[in-house]
Formats: structure tokens, C-alpha cells, sequence
């Protein structure tokens, strides 16, 4: 043995050659050949003994990392919105790491001429949120809403009429806009349609992604999933089918399941969105084109039969500091939210999401293996959500030409 492998070990008081030997992993023949002794030898201590080299110990076996899939991430952007600043800031200091894309709340029919949009934003400031855009290398899919009329405007009968008489003119409105602002495609967001026209919605919907593949753009379609008389999910317009050989990308909106006719309660439990995931799946939609779509802000609400205040993320957070409460997490809903009583002796619930919630809910994304998520909206989140999405995802993914619907083939 080579003195290399030696070392020396000082002999205790009570040490015998069978004890150090167990102690350096060898044989008392070793350690008695190596130091010209008898077996049976008894030690001084004080003594010095040469012993072989103790083998290192094993490493401890660690886990095995858990595989990270890179999967898409899209928020939707406005301008600001009372108290709260837009999405640009955001947008600037997220966009190039944490998202895949946008969907920039633009455009709806309009109701006087349903053949052409209009929108809520100026012309430079579409110009200013591409150009970002562009620069972080993303998708630019904006919103074509039916939500905000006024004036007692219904945005059903708008978009009847649109996609009755005067969808060509509509389809070819949306190519030239598209074209004009150099836009990836069009999120359609028409939550509000009559049940009547479930077929009507369905051709429009061919019709409009027929035209989108047919100038290479994309199309994203939100699908509100409401809670039926038996709180079971429910889809009463869209065909979830149709949607999918439709579009490239269908958004899952399940952040609607309290109302001001329903319990207070959260703004999306996590047994209601998985509830919603197998209800979505086994409709026929393909876990690949599905986004999740998650509530980035919060609702305070006064009591049933109020519509709630939205709050952003700092904003709920200031409030609980403001009236001296402690911020709770929700074991059935896996969802955080506080009670507080206001100076008219009103008693109030929060409910929002943060990123112990947001951890949950990415997890039924990983289970179920859909595509990604779309936050609702961006600038008002928990900011931690997007160190959180890299951790679990490894990178944002970012769209690729080659990876259309496969549908657009057959």
C-alpha cells in the first residue's frame, strides 16, 4: 500500500486495534501489518498509529430535478384604468423574460356601424405598445371586446347584427386593421351573445379563423365558463369543439365564479378551476391550444348584492394595512382574502390571488399539460408571479410559425 493511501491516526485511552479499524473502514490485520504489531496487541495511548485512508463517504443521493417544461405565457394590457396605472411599465420591465405575448384590450364593434371597429385606444398609443412589443419579441393578438358599451347599447345585438348581416365587411375590417398595425392576429372576447345564436357564433368563428390562417395570423378565442344552477361548469354559447378546430389558442376564463346573486367567496377556487380544466378537456379541447386564464387583480366585496370593488395586487395589500387586518389563506379555496369593517360599520371581504395561489393553480397547468396561462391583467398581478413561471417552467416559450393549428391541414 502506498504511503499515499496512509494516514496517522493518535491513540485514545481505551482505543483497541478492532475499534480503530471499524472507525477507518479497514481490518485489524491491516492496521497490524502496516505498524508491525501482533493482533493481539494492546495500545499506548499517546501512541501513533499508521492506518489506511478512510474511504469518503457516499454522497447523499438527491432528487431527481423535476422536469421543466417551457410553456406560454400571454397578459392582457390596458391603458390606466382609474386609480391604477396602464400595463406599459410592465410591459417593459416583464415583457422580454416573462411572456410570450399580449393581448392589448383595443377594439370592439362598432354599434352604429357593425361593419367596421373602433377603439378605445388613440393611434399612438398602438403604435408606442407594438413597437415595445416588437422590441421584447412578442405576440401582439388584440382584444376584440363586446363589454363596454354605454348609453344602454346591448353588445349583443352589436355583434348579432355583425356576424349576421354584415360579417364580410366586419372579417375584412379586422385584415385591414390587422394589417395596418402590423398585429400577430385577434383575441375575440364576445362573452355576451345570445343562447339563439350558439350556430350563428359557431360559423362566424370558422369564418374568422379561416381568414386569420389564410394571412398567417392567429387567433385567440376567451371562453367564459360559468357556474350553472347546480354550480356545475358551464359553456352556454360556445361550442368548445368548433372553437378549437377554430383557433390557435382558447382561453380558459374561470375567475367569474362568485357574483352579486352568489356567496362571497373567492374570485377562482382551486377545486372550481380543476372542475373547470376536466369539464373543458372532456368537451373535446386540446390540452395543447388551452391557456388558463388568471385574475391579476382583486375584488372587495361589501356584501351579497353589491358589485365588488377591483382592486389591484398593492392595492388589496395597502387596504389590509389601512384598516389593521391580517391577510388569511383560504384552505378550501387555496386562495388568500381578509375581512375588514369599513367607517359605516360595512362588513367587507378580499379576495385576490398572490403567488402561493398562483403556485397551485400552475400546478393543474403542469398536470393537465395545457399550453400556458393568460393574466388578466398585466401591471396589477402579484409581481411575483414571474419569478415564480420560470421556476416552474425553465423559460417563457415564445411562438413559433411552424407551430399552428393543426386543424388549419385537414
Amino acid at each position: 500500500m502506498s504511503l499515499a493511501l496512509r494516514t496517522y491516526v493518535i491513540v485514545q485511552a481505551g482505543d483497541t486495534l478492532a475499534a480503530i479499524a471499524e472507525r477507518y473502514k479497514t481490518t485489524v490485520a491491516t492496521i497490524a501489518r502496516l505498524n508491525d504489531l501482533a493482533k493481539e496487541a494492546s495500545l499506548t495511548p499517546g501512541s501513533t498509529l499508521q492506518v489506511p485512508q478512510r474511504p469518503p463517504e457516499p454522497s447523499p443521493k438527491l432528487p431527481a430535478p423535476r422536469p421543466r417544461t417551457p410553456r406560454y405565457a400571454f397578459a392582457v394590457t390596458t391603458g390606466p384604468e382609474g386609480v391604477y396605472p396602464g400595463s406599459q411599465k410592465a410591459l417593459v420591465r416583464e415583457g422580454q423574460d416573462s411572456l410570450s405575448g399580449i393581448y392589448p384590450l383595443w377594439f370592439q364593434v362598432s354599434p352604429q356601424e357593425p361593419w367596421r371597429l373602433q377603439s378605445f385606444a388613440t393611434d399612438e398609443q398602438i403604435r408606442e405598445t407594438v413597437q415595445t412589443a416588437r422590441e421584447r419579441n412578442l405576440l401582439v393578438l388584440p382584444i376584440l371586446s363586446n363589454h363596454y358599451y354605454t348609453g344602454g347599447v346591448s353588445g349583443r345585438e352589436v355583434v348579432h347584427h355583425a356576424m349576421t348581416t354584415y360579417r364580410q365587411q366586419l372579417l375584412t375590417s379586422i385584415e385591414e386593421l390587422c394589417h395596418y398595425y402590423q398585429l400577430d392576429g385577434l383575441m375575440l372576447d364576445w362573452a355576451d351573445v345570445h343562447l339563439s345564436d350558439r350556430d350563428v357564433l359557431t360559423a362566424w368563428l370558422q369564418a374568422l379563423g379561416h381568414r386569420c390562417r389564410t394571412h398567417n395570423r392567429l387567433l385567440a378565442v376567451n371562453v367564459p365558463i360559468i357556474p350553472n344552477r347546480h354550480q356545475q361548469p358551464s359553456i352556454p354559447v360556445y361550442d368548445l369543439q368548433a372553437v378549437g378546430q377554430a383557433a390557435d389558442f382558447v382561453c380558459l376564463s374561470v375567475s367569474i365564479e362568485p357574483r352579486t346573486d352568489t356567496p362571497l367567496g373567492p374570485i377562482a377556487s382551486l377545486p372550481w378551476v380543476e372542475a373547470c380544466l376536466t369539464y373543458a378537456l372532456r368537451s373535446g379541447l386540446s390540452a395543447h391550444q388551452t391557456l388558463l386564464v388568471l385574475a391579476g387583480y382583486a375584488y372587495d366585496w361589501k356584501g351579497s348584492g353589491y358589485a365588488p370593488d377591483r382592486l389591484s395586487f398593492e392595492g388589496a395589500m395597502h387596504r389590509a394595512r389601512q384598516y389593521r387586518v391580517n391577510v388569511q389563506f383560504d384552505r378550501g379555496s387555496q386562495t388568500p382574502m381578509y375581512r375588514y369593517q369599513d367607517s359605516s360599520g360595512h362588513e367587507h371581504q378580499v379576495w385576490f390571488e398572490n403567488t402561493s395561489s398562483f403556485a397551485q393553480k400552475i400546478g393543474l397547468i403542469n398536470r393537465y399539460q395545457l399550453a400556458g396561462l393568460v393574466l388578466w391583467r398585466l401591471g396589477l398581478e402579484d409581481p411575483g408571479l414571474w419569478h415564480l413561471l420560470r421556476a416552474r417552467w425553465g423559460s417563457i416559450r415564445k411562438w413559433r410559425t411552424s407551430l399552428h393549428n393543426s386543424s388549419y391541414d385537414k
